[in-house]
């Protein structure tokens, strides 16, 4: 999400705090593309639904910083955090934002932080930094990989596809942050997860973040247990 829309002067005058508007600019020799009511296939028009550049995006009255109401446009996505292209579709992401506007948990209004920058505001943290120095050193090179994979990404945009790909990558071996690491293990891979989870879960509490990307751990063998009589003594 690149700004939000407040309304000035009239139901269709629409000022954007993005870096650059998104309305038509007639006249420039840069036309932009502008958002245009959603219809159905009878041609009605269908509350809060709009399209821009064949994606939808949904519109929602929220509480703008200055305590005041206003009209918000929403990047509509599916379960995979990708931009939905049906009718069907976009209603059922719409209700899905007005469900996290009831409950408010919708992302933060503005432009989100790529991953790069926000894993080191994550290691910042004072709830991180009281973990064990060793829990911290492995969490850092695991994140060092994975900001390799998706550090020019902004973190709301990550989704499960780019996660499925560096999980391939690492299983068949790989170059990672200019060092080449040998295909990994079933469970090396999960804990790799699930330090990318902690990251994201933190971005959700600052409010960048709605909710996490589907991320499936792989099927690990168990790790061998330790005998308890050491063969050949009773």
């Amino acid at each position: 999400m690149h700004g939000f829309e407040t309304q000035r002067n009239g139901r269709d005058q629409v000022a954007e705090t993005g870096p650059r508007s998104d309305r038509f600019r007639s006249g420039s020799a840069d036309h932009r593309p502008e958002f245009t009511p959603a219809r159905d296939s009878r041609n009605r028009r269908v509350p809060g639904l709009y399209l821009r550049n064949d994606r939808y995006y949904g519109q929602l009255w929220v509480e703008l910083p200055s305590g005041k109401k206003g009209p918000r446009r929403f990047p509509l996505l599916d379960s995979d955090n990708l931009p939905v292209r049906t009718l069907t579709a976009a209603k059922e992401a719409l209700e899905v934002k007005r469900h996290e506007r009831r409950e408010r948990v919708l992302p933060a209004i503005g432009r989100k932080p790529l991953f790069r920058d926000y894993a080191q505001t994550y290691f910042g943290k004072a709830k991180v930094q009281r973990k064990r120095p060793g829990t911290l050193a492995n969490e850092g090179q695991a994140i060092a990989r994975w900001r390799h994979h998706l550090g020019h990404m902004r973190i709301d945009r990550i989704a499960t596809p780019t996660i499925a790909a560096y999980v391939d990558k690492r299983l068949k071996g790989g170059v990672f942050a200019g060092r080449k690491f040998a295909p990994a293990s079933e469970r090396t891979v999960n804990l790799d997860i699930i330090m990318l989870r902690n990251v994201l879960k933190m971005a959700i509490d600052d409010g960048h973040l709605g909710e996490l990307p589907k991320i499936k751990a792989l099927e690990a063998a168990p790790v061998p247990r330790r005998p308890l009589v050491t063969p050949g003594r009773i």
